[in-house]
């Protein structure tokens, strides 16, 4: 690490106030300053305690707020709070024989003055301010930090023609400082997003191997995320033996990856089996058995069996899974480009849909989901209701220089201008066209099963968004799929990834279990064509009438979703009512033939899961006699 000097840090800081439209340097301005030294003191303690530089200034912006465009004074002056700080970091640097204040200097003066902004976000994320002071006054600023060189084995069950990149690799090493070695056993399957998750086990400088550990390694923005909601939703629900947390996160300044470490009672080969794995060995009469005995009643004490009433509209729970409801080009504020209208709470989705490529229209009131800095483009969402709701009507907004103009998680964007480039309609037009459909897609309906036809969920599911459902509200895994389900010792039940761990609708996750089941297990035995798929969509409909499945190859891969059934049965808010479900199942469905993660036949089975479920309610809300409610016949019951 190079000495910087406080001019340096104050261009920094200067920009960064130019950029909130600030025009003031206060002390927030100036540890961002600190936080843009790549691989400088401030940065390196902070990655030591789990936190990369990038999450820090989100944090920090989102407490100060950006300021107004219109300038009321000249220069930018000094708050009174910098003049103190500046004041106890020259009082550092003349304690050392030094005229000139440097990095160090600054931070430990934010650290002594110990109430500015930064000191409060740092308080809130639960950073060690006595270990960073301490590491703060000890560290040396003239040296390069190292990476002890721990070597990599690989178990006898990792495929090696699957490497792993150079970036994970320098990951592993930081994770397992103080071994002399790590033995990756095998790489765990894992679910529909680019998370890696691998099985590892840490070998000491005695040769002596501790517990094996599962580690999760993703964008180093959703596994920190992952982290705080552990602490919010996870911790204190989980029954006594299950997989936890073990470290905080680790992160990196060379790379926007960072890793967790997971916590596993292993077999007696110390080694962890997701769920995927463990099904080809037991059979799929055992997998659904396990699914009733183990995995519900163990984690549903404290989880879904704790739900209660919840009156809710689809889209306020299942609108995040859909593609983005827009993407535009950025257009600059002084543009001469007249919108078509503004987008504002409440949506508008019928207008919307009359929009075409090219028109301009105004954002009003979104909320800054997600930045991509490396694509120049930002996620907006309504922001607005519960965890869920709050990333409904998901828009992209490209062609942005996020060098130059502040974006941030949580942002409330006032005003926005941009061209239309793509609409929901196109991604998902475009997920089915690649399945190389067998039926006009642009249709009103597609071939179903046999001579029946069923409505084109492209063109049906938007009826479904503003309909409310009586169901229920319980603490969900957001993402339960067999790849985050582990088989421990005695079969026992652990689940890994609580990246959307939260409170929603029950039976969310068991919609996404079944999915799973579906194309991991269902599609292996059916193949891949669309008549496999029909194949097996009929044997869904028979399900949902309540028939018995055919004694068959297929038939017998289709006993795991009955057993998931019986445990929706007793998970429905109302008895057999279950319209519920068929909303969860149809929405996740839709979410699922988009993944080009998952088979070529599982999506092609999600497409046509999606179309029967929409038609079922339909029919089913028709003899209802009312289309305002998914449950008409019992009491409204509010949360």
């Amino acid at each position: 690490m190079a000495t910087i000097g406080l001019r340096d840090i104050q261009i920094n800081a200067r920009q960064e106030s130019f950029r909130m439209n600030h025009y003031y340097l206060g002390v927030e301005h100036l540890f961002i300053g600190l936080l843009d030294i790549q691989g400088g003191l401030t940065t390196t303690l902070l990655e030591e305690q789990g936190w990369t530089a990038q999450y820090i200034v989100d944090a920090i912006r989102r407490l100060t707020g950006k300021g107004n465009r219109q300038r009321l004074w000249a220069g930018v002056p000094d708050t009174p709070r910098t003049k103190v700080v500046l004041n106890i970091a020259n009082d550092l640097a003349l304690e050392n024989a030094r005229t000139e204040i440097d990095e160090r200097d600054l931070l430990l003066a934010i650290l002594e003055e110990n109430d500015s902004i930064p000191i409060r976000v740092l308080r809130k994320l639960e950073i060690d301010l006595e270990r960073m002071k301490g590491d703060a006054h000890t560290r040396q600023i003239t040296e390069t930090p190292g990476q002890s060189y721990i070597k990599v084995d690989f178990g006898a069950d990792f495929d090696v023609t699957d490497a792993l990149s150079d970036e994970t690799l320098f990951l592993l090493r930081r994770m397992f400082h103080g071994y002399s070695q790590i033995r990756v056993e095998r790489r765990l399957t894992g679910g529909y997003t680019s998370a890696l998750i691998l099985v590892v086990t840490p070998i000491g400088a005695d040769h002596m191997e501790d517990a094996a550990v599962v580690v999760k390694i993703d964008s180093a923005d959703t596994v920190l995320d992952e982290a705080q909601r552990y602490e919010q939703h996870v911790k204190n629900s989980l029954p006594p033996l299950t997989a936890r947390l073990e470290d905080k996160p680790t992160t990196s300044d060379t790379s926007d990856v960072a890793g967790l470490k997971y916590t596993f009672v292993a077999g007696k080969d110390n080694t962890a089996q997701d769920l995927r794995m463990v099904a080809q060995k037991i059979g799929v009469d055992k997998l659904g058995d396990w699914l009733r005995r183990e995995l519900y009643p163990y984690f549903g004490k404290t989880w879904w069996q704790q739900r209660r009433a919840f009156r809710f509209q689809v889209w306020t729970e299942y609108d995040w899974l859909l593609p983005p409801l827009l993407t535009l080009d950025y257009l600059p504020d002084d543009t001469d480009a007249q919108p078509a209208f503004a987008i504002k709470d409440p949506i508008k989705r019928k207008r919307i849909a009359e929009l075409e490529y090219g028109d301009v229209v105004t954002l009003e009131g979104f909320i800054v989901q997600r930045v991509y800095r490396d694509k120049n483009m930002i996620q907006l969402t309504l922001g607005k209701g519960s965890e869920a709701a709050k990333r409904a009507y998901k828009i992209q907004v490209r062609g942005l220089n996020l060098s130059r103009d502040a974006f941030y998680r949580g942002e409330t964007v006032d005003r926005l201008i941009g061209r239309v480039w793509q609409m929901r309609a196109e991604s998902l037009n475009q997920a089915v066209s690649v399945l190389d459909p067998d039926f006009d897609f642009h249709a009103e309906s597609i071939p179903g099963v046999g001579d029946d036809f069923l409505p084109n969920p492209i063109r049906a599911y938007d009826d479904l968004l503003d309909r409310y459902v009586n169901g229920s509200f319980s603490k969900i895994h957001g993402d339960l799929h067999l790849g985050n389900i582990l088989v421990g010792p005695n079969s026992s039940a652990f689940l890994i990834d609580f990246a959307q761990t939260r409170d929603g609708h029950t039976l969310f996750d068991w919609a996404s279990l079944e999915l799973s089941l579906l194309n991991d297990i269902v599609m292996g035995t059916a193949g891949e064509s669309w008549v496999s798929a029909r194949r097996v969509l009929k044997l869904i409909a028979g399900l949902n009438a309540g028939n018995k499945f055919e004694t068959t190859p297929l038939g017998a891969a289709m006993q795991p979703i009955y057993a998931l059934r019986e445990i929706v049965r007793e998970c429905l808010a109302t008895p057999d009512q279950w319209d519920e479900y068929y909303i969860a199942l149809a929405m996740t469905s839709l979410r699922a033939f988009t993944w080009d993660t998952m088979s070529v036949g599982g999506r092609r089975l999600m497409f046509l899961l999606a179309a029967l479920t929409i038609d079922t309610l339909r029919h089913r809300l028709s003899r209802a006699g009312s289309l305002d409610t998914l449950s008409t016949d019992q009491p409204l019951t509010e949360e």
